[in-house]
């Protein structure tokens, strides 16, 4: 199973950690995994060449399965809600996945809880 935890701070999400493989499939065919792992790098692909800023990641080597994305509050208040914004919409969107493919995806997040299986 995977799992989506968030972790939030007073300005807003601090931290989106995944971790874990969906085996909804045989490895290459498993669209949960595809799914997941195309909302995750979509998202933080898109933050330098739409904000800037390189995104704090860490990831596991070769089989996958961890990526942290550690989100700092930044001084430029614009920048920061369109960083924030991109978050959100990175947990939103794996919240979609969670809601049809619960037995594969978990989430869990204070600020929507109840959107997913948990």
């Amino acid at each position: 199973m995977i799992e989506v935890i968030v972790n939030r701070a007073p300005y807003g999400i601090k931290e989106v950690c995944i971790s874990g493989h969906a085996n909804a499939a045989a490895y290459g065919s498993d669209i949960v995994c595809s799914a997941v792992s195309a909302i995750s790098f979509g998202i933080l692909n898109a933050i330098h060449p739409l904000l800037g800023i390189v995104p704090q990641v860490s990831q596991a080597p070769k089989d996958g399965g961890f990526l942290r994305w550690s989100i700092s509050s930044l001084e430029d208040a614009e920048l920061h809600e369109k960083q924030q914004l991109l978050a959100e919409s990175m947990v939103i969107s794996l919240l979609a996945v969670a809601e049809q493919y619960g037995s594969y995806v978990s989430v869990q997040d204070d600020k929507w809880q109840g959107g997913a299986s948990q």
